[in-house]
């Protein structure tokens, strides 16, 4: 009798879905980045004359778009993306690869935006305001590129690629819908940029240094876990194992 499989969850929670290398490659991006990300965040500018310079003379100013929205929303678009449906469902193998996309595009992001703040070293157009009075004194040559732009546009980014890539209706409604929500994705990081700019913590040059790479690390992260990076299922899996796991899942095969 042909060989039959009964797939029995037990647990739903993140599961290794592929070879160990690749989730030891995934997640060891993801841990390395935010960990570098983090020690760069705390560390001084590389080099005692900034390879970009600014005036920095603007007055310093209170932002409208404080430090915890920018986590809140790298955190809500790491969920969203692994807990909404996909093409094949819900809490599946391609929400998993989401989840670990959205994440690396986050961390991705935060490294090469703190490790470039210290290389190139631009004061902020507040910049002497802020020795003047003592307020954020450790930040003061951190301008280039904006963090904020970063991490907005990756959010933008990555949401819009959801969209389109996984609602694949060509109804005219669905279409207006997502040009819709992607339009207002663009704008709600648009509008953190203006932000920055008018609230003296950036130049134009920053925030549009930023909304590239946070656009480029989502596009490239979206492509690795789904597109051209995708792990390869094996098309002849080994029948030894009574145990299959899934991302969100553990089950037990059953033959009969």
């Amino acid at each position: 009798m042909a060989n039959k499989r009964i797939l029995i969850p037990i647990l739903i929670i993140p599961m290794v879905c592929y070879g160990w290398q690749r989730e030891a490659f995934d997640w060891g991006l993801i841990l390395g980045m935010a960990t570098g990300g983090f020690i760069s965040s705390k560390a001084e500018p590389f080099f005692e004359k900034p390879l970009i310079n600014g005036p920095g003379d603007k007055e310093y100013r209170d932002e409208q778009v404080p430090d915890p929205w920018v986590w809140g929303a790298s955190i809500a678009t790491v969920g969203l993306v692994a807990l909404l449906p996909n093409q094949e469902g819900w809490l599946n193998e391609r929400s998993y690869r989401h989840l670990k996309g959205a994440a690396q595009a986050a961390a991705a992001g935060f490294f090469i935006k703190e490790f470039t703040k210290d290389l190139v070293g631009r004061p902020r157009p507040d910049y002497y305001d802020r020795l003047e009075q003592g307020i954020e004194i450790t930040k003061a040559r951190k301008s280039w590129p904006s963090g904020h732009a970063t991490h907005f546009f990756t959010a933008a980014t990555y949401l819009s690629l959801f969209t389109w890539d996984e609602w694949r209706s060509d109804e005219p409604l669905a279409i207006a819908a997502k040009s819709g929500i992607t339009a207002l994705l663009a704008a709600g990081a648009g509008w953190v940029c203006w932000t920055r700019v008018a609230d003296n913590r950036h130049y134009p040059g920053d925030v549009a240094a930023g909304a590239v790479l946070g656009a480029g690390t989502a596009l490239f992260f979206y492509s690795w876990q789904n597109w051209w990076g995708a792990p390869q299922e094996d098309e002849n899996p080994s029948q030894s194992s009574i145990i299959k796991a899934t991302p969100f899942s553990i089950g037990v095969r059953i033959a009969f």
